[in-house]
This record gives C-alpha cells, structure tokens and sequence, in this order.
C-alpha cells in the first residue's frame, strides 16, 4: 500500500449506492471493482446510477500505479493505491464499515461501535450466541474463523464485529466474507485446506475470500447475543486446552481492540464492561485450527 497525490480523472463515472450507507460510493473506470465487491458481500442491496448529486463518499479510479481509493477516513489531499483489484477490495471494505457504524448513528439506527475481532454463532436454541474471538497478532482468527465456519457453525465476522450496547450486548454481521492469507500454511490440515480451495471467492497474492453458504455466513445486519470471549493463544505445538480467563483479561482485549468509536471513550468503557458481565471467558490455546474446532464445538456448541 502507497499513498498517491491526486490525478486528474478522465474517464466516466459510475455511482453505487449500498443499502444501508446513505451517500453513493464513485467508481471512475473500476468497474472491476464493483464486481469483485458484489462476490464478497452478504446482504447488501447495490444499485449502479449512471449519476448523483453526491460527489459520492468513497471515490475509486485508476491511476498509473493502480486503484486509487479517496474517502473520508483516508488523509485530505491524498488516496490509498492497490495495484490489485481484490486488495483495494479488501481495503475498500473497511471504509465501508466506518459508513456503516456511523450512518447508522447519525439517521436514528443503532448506535454501535466495532471490535477487532472475529465472531461465530455456535450452539442451537435457547443456548446459541455469539463467541467472539479479540484479534492478537498472528493468532489465526480469520483461519479459525473459516474452520469454524466449515464445521457448520454460522460466521459473522473474521476481522470486524459491530456490537450493540445492551442487556445482552448483540453481535451484528457487517455481511463480509472472510479471508485467509496466502500462502495457506504447510501443515494445514488436508481436509480444511480443500474446503477453503473447493470454496474460493475473489483471490489476489495475498488474500484468498472463502465463498461460505447462506447457512455458513451471516447476512449484513443479522444480530445474535454475545455468550463469550475467547482470547487466542497460537503457539506451535500447544495442546488444544480452553482455560477460564479473568473478567480484567476480557476487558482488556475488548478494550484495546475497540475502534470506529459513535460513542465516547466513557461509553465505550460502560458498555464493554456491561458487555462481560454474565458471560463466560475463556483463553484457547491451540496449534492446529481443526484440534481447536473440536474443543470449541465441544464447549459451546
């Protein structure tokens, strides 16, 4: 990723408007773009104008180092550039996150804000509910995540989670596909490696998405009670152990991998610590995805 001075852009424009961001996203001769992002989607109404009033709130063009990407969240004067199309994508998708927290706020929706975090719902009837797992460095949450997800439990986010604040906390699905890092591990299990090669959505060098079915992936929007936290401990040759971890643990995570903050820090403080109470906390320890699958379908599903 580099960042790019403006330049002057020539070719026509295309608007998209999103079902839930109210100012259309512009397109300037990417339409590629609009398609790779149509295929990592879930849930989410996109309708192509040929105009807009809207100077348009996230701009994408291409330029002579390749897509270039404008908005709100990026510094004033200058653009993010992806030379490939399933990158910017994936950048792309974090902006498209902030505009959904925060749209959601400013035109009388929920009021949320967003952990660092993958989020499963595990578990059927009365007992189902979210478990959430805080993003640590190289923890293997979005490959757990895609694990889970092919053991038939339902995924709601691998990287991004919007909860809202409540009596439970609820869980809410940004409707975006998870995505594991290429090369896939060497030793990864042969049964986890075909499913995510048998299910592959938009790839680049560095990313693979994994095209999980409707039953495997939660729609934009859909919303679950949060049962747990599980903070990831990923080290090689480490016994699948699910241990109980302390409310300031939890807290903690939560707190430092909250962003993309609607509310104020006291808030945000108010309602993670609301968040836990009543909850079950626990550390997984784990080497192999597939081992700790089993240990987590055998605790909470």
């Amino acid at each position: 990723m580099v960042l790019a001075r403006p330049t002057v852009v020539l070719k026509q424009a295309m608007w998209l408007r999103l079902d839930g961001i109210k100012q259309p996203l512009r397109f300037d001769g990417t339409d590629e773009l609009v398609d790779v992002l149509n295929d990592v989607l879930r849930g989410w109404r996109l309708t192509r104008l040929d105009s807009s009033p809207d100077m348009g709130l996230i701009h994408l063009s291409k330029g002579p180092k390749g897509y270039q990407r404008r908005s709100p969240w990026i510094e004033r004067g200058t653009a993010v550039v992806h030379p490939d199309p399933v990158d910017a994508v994936c950048d792309l998708l974090l902006d498209l996150h902030h505009a959904f927290i925060e749209d959601s706020a400013k035109h009388g929706g929920e009021a949320m804000l967003t952990l660092h975090a993958a989020g499963v719902r595990m578990g059927g009837g009365a007992d189902a509910g979210l478990v959430v797992f805080p993003s640590t460095h190289a923890s293997g949450k979005s490959l757990l995540t895609t694990a889970l997800g092919a053991a038939r439990h339902r995924v709601f986010a691998d990287d991004q989670l919007p909860i809202v604040p409540g009596t439970p906390t609820l869980g809410v699905s940004p409707g975006f596909l998870p995505r594991v890092r290429r090369p896939l591990p060497d030793d990864l299990d042969d049964k986890l490696a075909e499913f995510i090669r048998g299910h592959a959505g938009p790839t680049s060098d560095q990313f693979r998405y994994v095209d999980l079915n409707a039953d495997a992936m939660a729609p934009r929007g859909e919303k679950a009670p949060i049962k747990a936290v599980v903070l990831l401990d990923r080290r090689d040759g480490a016994t699948p152990t699910l241990t109980p971890a302390s409310e300031s643990a939890i807290l903690k995570a939560c707190i430092l991998q909250s962003f993309g903050r609607t509310l104020n820090a006291l808030e945000v403080l108010d309602h993670l610590h609301a968040m836990i109470q009543g909850i079950d906390g626990y550390t997984l320890s784990y080497a192999d995805a597939q081992d700790a699958v089993a240990v987590l379908s055998e605790a909470f599903a």
